[in-house]
């Protein structure tokens, strides 16, 4: 299994969402309103010099699963490019 973690501006959330509805991924963690700087998108910091957020998904796959979701984010990212989306993935040694 693989913590597939996606970090995404707010304005694509309802594509974000779409994507996990078309893959039936209905298991997830989100962290709304986190902050932070990429290298691509600029401070996401929440003021007002910097006003833009990200949410953060974390979610629990197979491998298979895994693989199709990264395809739909690589998708997103050249689809949404402005908006940024990223996608890191982890190993998982344990669920209990």
């Amino acid at each position: 299994m693989k913590l597939v973690i996606i970090c995404y501006n707010v304005a694509i959330g309802e594509e974000v969402m779409e994507v996990l509805k078309e893959l039936e991924i209905k298991s997830y963690t989100r962290f709304e309103r986190a902050q932070g700087v990429g290298t691509l998108g600029g401070p996401h910091l929440g003021t007002n010099v910097w006003p833009a957020v990200n949410s953060v998904m974390m979610i629990a796959l197979e491998d298979e699963k895994k693989d199709k979701l990264i395809e739909k984010i690589k998708e997103l990212r050249k689809k949404l490019s402005k908006e940024g989306v990223k996608a890191f993935v982890l190993p998982i040694e344990e669920i209990t």
